[in-house]
């Protein structure tokens, strides 16, 4: 990062003076030259003599070689001025450092109450509750009526299985009976 001067270091290489003078360098380390002098320096637009004497050439050539230098630097910095700044300088302004944080301010006045939000999602289900109580037993129903009573089977001959024993069931219709038989012979029926 570099500063710049509040003055430029070098002087005026020449100021206008009373005609006829000689040139000097007055208390401000400047040099005043004679109006005619003056007037004949501002008066230059052609640096090509210069270079078409060679005596005027070979003595200056070190110089102009510095002001070409010169003239360079100055161009550059025009064009960094001009980018960095602008045209204006009344609006020209660099970017200092950031500043320390400031104190933080008075709460402002409550603000207007806001609009009333979105409905929100609905809620989990909620766990199974306890089971109720078992209420008391219904009273018994009526009874029925009774059933015809069936036809009578035709009566059966004697017929006998000598030697087996046992029992066995036989389901007719939503009745069953258990018929019991000892010595090939029927002795319970139930």
């Amino acid at each position: 990062m570099a500063n710049i001067n509040d003055n430029i270091r070098g002087k005026k290489l020449f100021k206008e003076g009373s005609s006829g003078q000689n040139a000097a360098k007055d208390s401000n380390g400047e040099y005043t030259v004679s109006k005619e002098i003056s007037d004949d320096l501002a008066g230059l637009t052609d640096i090509s003599e210069v270079y078409n004497d060679d005596g005027l050439y070979q003595v200056n050539r070190f110089l102009l070689k510095q002001i070409e230098d010169i003239r360079q630097d100055v161009e550059e910095l025009h064009a960094f001025i001009k980018d960095a700044f602008g045209k204006d300088s009344s609006s020209a302004a660099s970017q200092g450092a950031k500043g320390n944080k400031g104190d933080t301010g008075s709460a402002g006045a409550k603000g207007d109450k806001g609009d009333t939000g979105a409905t929100g999602a609905t809620g989990p289900q909620g766990a199974t509750g306890p089971q109720g109580a078992t209420g008391p037993q219904g009273a018994t129903g009526p009874q029925g009526p009774a059933g015809s009573d069936g036809a009578d089977g035709a009566d059966g001959s004697d017929a006998s299985v000598s030697g087996a024993s046992g029992s066995f069931s036989a389901t007719s219709g939503k009745s069953s009976v258990t018929v019991t038989v000892s010595n090939g012979l029927i002795s319970q029926i139930k």
